[in-house]
């Protein structure tokens, strides 16, 4: 095993299947042997509804666009090309942004460009907050099971919210055996939850007397932990993937 501070140490990553390679690299280069236990899956959202709101940002209607994960940055991508737009479509807003630097960081690799707003703190009510009042059309791309304060916090500001379904998350069925016996024996030393559905998700799904360390990715995630009876070991600061690993670090030493 790689020498590092991790070294010795088992990570479950927590993450949807396709989406866990970026965080167990940095994981398993600091010598951490990481096991993957999907804690959601990500399904298709509102095709149509994705449909018309590409049409409608190629044309100009929307004066801000707030993007709130990856997984809505991908989906309004995959709609563009779908529609035949470029995806450069995305930059024509007076505004755009994005509710931390992990989903900033996806809509610069993914249109190239960085958005104009991005909150101190990784929650839709600091991006609401930190959106300046305006007029017009806003488009949010969310998951099924959003928090309505966003658009909420908009609409307060000025704008007419268009909210639409990107995605829509669900939970496995179950975690597998192998997993659910190395939580209750203690063999999983840090359990990495990236959202606040994989922690409701995990509350869930995870054995009586399970045993590990939970890092968390922000402050909803770790709100979501304390609700469901759990206490979190360490929140990553910035809310990304580098400051998950640093916060792993942190609980290690």
């Amino acid at each position: 095993m790689t020498a590092g501070p991790l070294a010795g140490s088992r990570v479950l990553i927590g993450r949807a299947r396709g989406q866990e390679d970026a965080l167990a690299m940095r994981l398993r280069a600091l010598g951490a042997e990481v096991v993957h236990e999907p804690l959601l899956r990500i399904e298709p959202g509102d095709a149509s509804g994705l449909r018309r709101a590409v049409d409608a940002l190629a044309a100009g209607d929307y004066t801000v666009l707030a993007v709130t994960s990856p997984n809505g940055v991908d989906a309004l991508a995959a709609a563009c090309q779908q529609a035949g737009h470029d995806v450069d479509v995305l930059r024509s807003p007076r505004l755009v942004a994005a509710v931390g630097p992990g989903t900033a960081a996806s809509l610069e690799a993914t249109a190239g460009f960085a958005p104009d707003v991005i909150p101190d703190v990784a929650t839709t009510a600091a991006l609401g907050a930190a959106v300046p009042a305006g007029t017009g059309r806003a488009l949010l791309p969310r998951a099924d099971i959003a928090n309505p304060v966003l658009s909420a916090r908009l609409r307060e500001k000025g704008y007419d919210p268009d909210e639409v379904t990107a995605y829509r998350t669900r939970a496995p069925e179950a975690l597998s055996a192998e997993t659910s016996d190395s939580l209750r024996a203690g063999a999983i030393d840090f359990v990495v939850l990236a959202s606040s559905s994989t922690a409701r998700h995990f509350a869930s799904l995870a054995p009586d007397g399970w045993q590990a360390q939970v890092v968390s990715i922000g402050p909803v995630t770790t709100a979501t932990c304390r609700e469901h009876g759990f206490e979190v070991a360490a929140e990553a600061s910035p809310h990304d993937l580098d400051g998950l690993v640093a916060a792993v670090v942190a609980a290690a030493t």
